[in-house]
């Protein structure tokens, strides 16, 4: 049994992993629980706990209020994600954290690799990407899992708001494609690593398997639930912030040295759809 602190442990995927670990001897904290901006707050869990994993579940997602709040942005996905891998280094700990596709500014035609460059276009992926940085330079032990359109049948997310929203008609953009993934297989995943761990630290791409427009997903959840909504393609959603047309990661590299098979889009969003209609 392996004891493990999850900040952010109430929001989306913080739930799903939780839920996961139940075998091992989990600390869960919420966001208002632990402030990971209070290096002080963290040094003080840590040292108590003396935990063999710290798995960082909080960050600041709000894309496009990011452009005006690039401080706070930079503040929690950056600066407390830096004090964390110092303090997790200190007490020997493991870390495991969370980034994203918008570290990369979409114009490939093929997925992504992890060692391939990468250059944000909005600045929530630049404060992603400084996170990341600063974790690799403490160079503790340390996975960084960048994960894509993530979603659960909890929690605010593009799921939930096609399935809830009462909108007969949704117009939703087909020029941006990715791989739509479930908290849940991301939380499976984790379990998998905690109880299989390679000790093969760095930087690994973590997806559902295939790719998809936001358009298409719309649709698939439209069908699976069979709610009967209009689903209409447009070639473009105004947003503050600019989205990457194209962010499909490959996960080879994760498959091979984690020795686990990353299940499907497709499977994957019928296991949320059996998690949301039980």
């Amino acid at each position: 049994m392996k004891k493990v602190i999850i900040t952010g442990a109430n929001g989306m995927l913080g739930t799903a992993i939780k839920k996961a670990l139940s075998a091992q001897d989990v600390y869960a904290f919420s966001s208002n629980e632990l402030d990971i901006t209070c290096s002080q707050q963290l040094h003080k869990k840590i040292a108590a706990i003396q935990p063999h994993y710290i798995i960082n579940c909080a960050a600041y997602t709000a894309v496009d209020l990011a452009e005006t709040e690039q401080e706070k942005a930079y503040r929690i996905n950056a600066l407390a994600v830096q004090k964390m891998a110092q303090i997790a280094d200190q007490y020997d700990a493991t870390l495991i954290h969370f980034s994203t596709d918008y570290v990369f500014n979409g114009d490939a035609a093929t997925p992504y690799t992890s060692n391939q460059e990468t250059d944000p276009i909005n600045i929530y992926g630049a404060s992603k990407l400084a996170g990341e940085k600063a974790i690799s330079q403490v160079n503790g032990k340390h996975y960084i899992f960048r994960i894509s359109w993530l979603y659960a049948a909890h929690g605010k997310n593009f799921f939930n708001w096609v399935a809830g929203t009462d909108l007969e008609e949704l117009n939703i953009v087909d020029s941006q494609t990715g791989s739509p993934t479930s908290a849940l297989d991301v939380a499976n995943f984790i379990n998998h690593l905690l109880n299989n761990d390679p000790a093969n630290y760095g930087v690994y791409h973590f997806t559902n398997q295939g790719e998809m427009t936001w358009y298409a997903f719309a649709k698939a959840i439209n069908q699976k639930l069979d709610l009967g909504k209009n689903i209409n393609a447009v070639a473009e959603f105004k947003t503050i912030a600019k989205r990457p047309a194209y962010s499909v990661m490959d996960c080879g590299e994760t498959q091979r040295v984690f020795d686990y098979e990353i299940t499907s889009v497709e499977n994957g969003l019928d296991e949320v759809v059996r998690k949301s209609t039980s």
